[in-house]
């Protein structure tokens, strides 16, 4: 660690200002003249020790009036005090007393540390003695990856709440300083770190000055800080990966499933075999040592006892063998010249918490240039296209999980969890149908930033939903460079935020979870999206996928409702939206096209009263108006006299749902709908919902959400096409 005076040094040849200072190893080292060099009329005396991190909280600071006696009496106490608990202490610094006020925005905080997934990262907040309470309580430290210029400083000054203080209290000069000092950290990190490339031995593993402060006379002032160091670390480099492209295990030319019984059709393999037989593919070979037949697509299929037997070309190899046996099997893969291995079973590190197993496996796949997705995965799903055949390997059979064939496939689900994407497609069923579902488990070769990157290349995918647990040591600037390079828009939602949660990660993927504010920070730094909850990770990615040929031209929102809370819901949920102002010609539309009991307002209530005819109209007649960039709709489908349930839909082709996805579909302006109602077994309402969707409307279960996707929507557009990084900080 550096002591203070060291970090004093280091600051003021990075131009900061710190306190007039000098240290003394006793007592009798101070003087009448040492005294003479500090303009204040009280002294700061601080411990100097190796084994004290906190000196406020230890008793290692004191301040005394600059009388010679006091000041020598004060440090006297103070090293006896230490000398008898038998700490180890040498000597005292004396510091300059500097007045300030602490007063919120006076002191801040501004450090950096390198993290093992991510390398360094800068943070701040507010300093001062409940720094910690403050982030913990109040409001998180905000953080950025170096290496960072001015127009990033300064939108991570933008990005914060003490920002605009600093703008209504005209004290722009402080934003100025904190901007400054962040490029200086910035370049100090990238220089003395295990992640970058510099000539120094060393790195800084933490570096923090805790506070800065402001002084009546504008100074600012480097008050207390604190660092470590090491020599540079060899970082444990992520495995090394073959350079070949993942298209094997979407477009293979013959596929082997490993572990076919041909006794029990429930093994996972035989229903694996049975979903690729079943999507099309003639090239399927059935493995099992002990040779024989199983029944797979309703007719017998030969098992061979091994590749060599095959005689033929096999690109992709899914094996359901149990984890003692695939190290084996893997060997026989690149004797045949398999290009790529789904390894579906578990019982590996996740479980024994010893990688050696994986090791072992990477070490032949990677001298064949074989690449892995797994293990402990469901592997991946593939829709398939003009010249492909569809891909499934989920252990899941067609009566209990599919697909849904679906005209709307712009969306690719990326996750850790096989069981994750399981329920999202379930949740998404009537809105898209995933084109690539990849669930890569332990990561052993092919991880998150592999499959974002094949999926940038891939034409008609406009949004990729990212559920991660936790990333390889060393990894983390490579997937933040993914998806900053992305081209569709990431959605992510990241596990592991608690310290119940991490553990829970651990045990299941056995990776090492990055901190949930450190991955966050950098998910929204790349600009990507990032969802609070799993709710939110579905709305999110519906939306996106159902919106995303819309024309997202402002801010300005109308509201269709039919119940009085429904509306209060959703204008309670804005964000950033803003109510539309109504020209007078919008005005008079509505007056003639609603009841007159219907107050107009950009914000309707059309009440229980009106039938289809006239929401329609409403909907229509917003929609049509210059100064509505987009709508939200709100349904109560209980009301008496809108055809919603699912015998009305059959019996009247020209229903309210079909009449809301025609106008959404010609005014081509982003529109939401709340359907206040959940679906289920019981539920007259379940077609009125999967009529919006399917016709490319997002619905929701209450209006809060509907608006919330709607904002998050419009928002993320906008701030993207004027590149407003303070926002994509938030």
């Amino acid at each position: 660690m550096l002591y203070e005076h060291e970090m004093y040094h280091i600051l003021s040849l990075l131009d900061f200002r710190v306190p007039v200072h000098c240290t003394a190893r006793g007592a009798d080292e101070i003087t009448a003249e040492t005294l003479r060099r500090f303009g204040s009329d009280r002294i700061v005396l601080k411990v100097i020790s190796p084994a004290i991190m906190h000196k406020s909280v230890s008793g290692g600071v004191a301040v005394a009036l600059k009388d010679l006696d006091f000041v020598r009496y004060t440090v006297t106490s103070m090293l006896d005090r230490f000398a008898r608990q038998g700490t180890p202490v040498h000597g005292v610094l004396l510091a300059e007393y500097i007045e300030y006020s602490q007063s919120l925005g006076n002191e801040i905080l501004l450090g950096f540390r390198e993290s093992d997934t991510f390398g360094t990262v800068i943070s701040f907040s507010k300093g001062g003695d409940d720094a910690d309470h403050f982030a913990h309580n109040f409001s998180a430290p905000n953080l950025i990856f170096p290496p960072i210029d001015r127009t990033w400083a300064t939108a991570l000054q933008q990005s914060t709440k003490i920002y605009s203080r600093y703008v209504e209290e005209h004290r722009t000069g402080f934003i100025s300083h904190i901007v400054d000092a962040e490029i200086k950290f910035s370049r100090l990190a990238t220089r003395f770190s295990s992640f970058f490339d510099s000539p120094s031995a060393f790195a800084l593993t933490a570096f923090e000055v805790n506070p800065f402060v402001f002084t009546p006379d504008n100074r600012f002032i480097a008050l207390d800080g604190w660092a470590s160091f090491s020599p540079k670390l060899r970082r444990p480099a992520p495995r090394p990966k073959s350079k070949k492209p993942l298209d094997a295990f979407f477009k293979p030319n013959g596929i082997a499933v490993v572990g076919v019984s041909s006794s029990n059709a429930a093994k996972p393999a035989n229903i694996i075999l049975e979903n690729l037989i079943l999507s099309g593919h003639t090239a399927v070979f059935a493995i099992n040592s002990h040779g024989g037949s199983a029944s797979a697509g309703g007719r017998r299929i030969d098992l061979f006892p091994n590749f060599a037997a095959v005689g033929q070309r096999i690109d992709l190899a899914v094996v359901c063998v149990p984890a003692k046996a695939t190290l084996e099997v893997v060997r026989q893969c690149a004797a045949a010249g398999v290009k790529a291995i789904v390894l579906i079973p578990g019982g590996f590190s996740e479980t024994t918490h010893d990688s050696s197993l994986e090791e072992q496996i990477h070490i032949v796949a990677h001298a064949a240039a074989m690449r892995i997705i797994g293990p402990n995965c469901l592997g991946l799903i593939f829709k398939g296209d003009r010249s492909h055949h569809p891909i499934n390997t989920f252990f899941l059979s067609q009566r209990k999980f599919r697909v849904p064939e679906h005209r709307r496939s712009n969306v690719a689900l990326v996750s850790q969890s096989g069981a994750f994407c399981v329920c999202e497609v379930y949740h998404l069923r009537h809105a898209v149908a995933p084109a690539y579902i990849v669930s890569y488990g332990n990561q052993l070769d092919v991880d998150a930033v592999d499959i974002i990157e094949y999926l940038n290349n891939i034409n008609g995918i406009d949004v990729i939903g990212l559920y991660s647990e936790g990333l390889q040591p060393g990894s983390g600037r490579a997937f933040f460079n993914a998806v900053a390079l992305s081209g569709k828009t990431v959605i992510a939602y990241k596990a592991g935020r608690t310290a119940e949660g991490r553990r829970a990660i651990q045990s299941h993927t056995a990776c090492v979870a990055g901190e949930y504010e450190v991955a966050r920070a950098a998910l929204k730094q790349a600009g990507a999206i990032v969802a609070s909850t799993l709710e939110e990770h579905i709305d999110f990615i519906k939306t996106f996928a159902l919106l995303c040929k819309t024309k997202v031209r402002g801010t300005r929102v109308g509201i269709v409702a039919n119940a009085g809370f429904e509306k209060t819901c959703a204008a309670d949920n804005l964000g950033t939206l803003v109510p539309a102002q109504l020209s007078d010609a919008t005005i008079e539309a509505l007056r003639r096209g609603v009841p007159p009991f219907v107050s107009v307002d950009p914000f309707l209530d059309l009440t229980p009263m009106v039938a289809d005819d006239r929401f329609a109209d409403a909907i229509d007649i917003l929609l049509a108006a210059d100064e509505i960039d987009a709508l939200c709709v709100s349904i109560v489908p209980h009301a008496e006299f809108i055809h919603t349930t699912d015998e009305e839909l059959d019996a009247d082709d020209a229903n309210l749902a079909v009449r809301i996805t025609e106008i959404a579909c010609r005014r081509r302006k982003p529109v939401v709908v709340s359907v206040n109602v959940l679906p289920g077994a019981d539920s007259v309402f379940n077609r009125f919902c999967a009529v919006l969707e399917s016709g490319g409307v997002p619905t929701f279960p209450s209006a809060g959400r509907a608006m919330s996707s709607l904002n998050e929507f419009i928002h993320h557009k906008m701030i993207r096409k004027k590149r407003l990084l303070s926002e994509w900080l938030k």
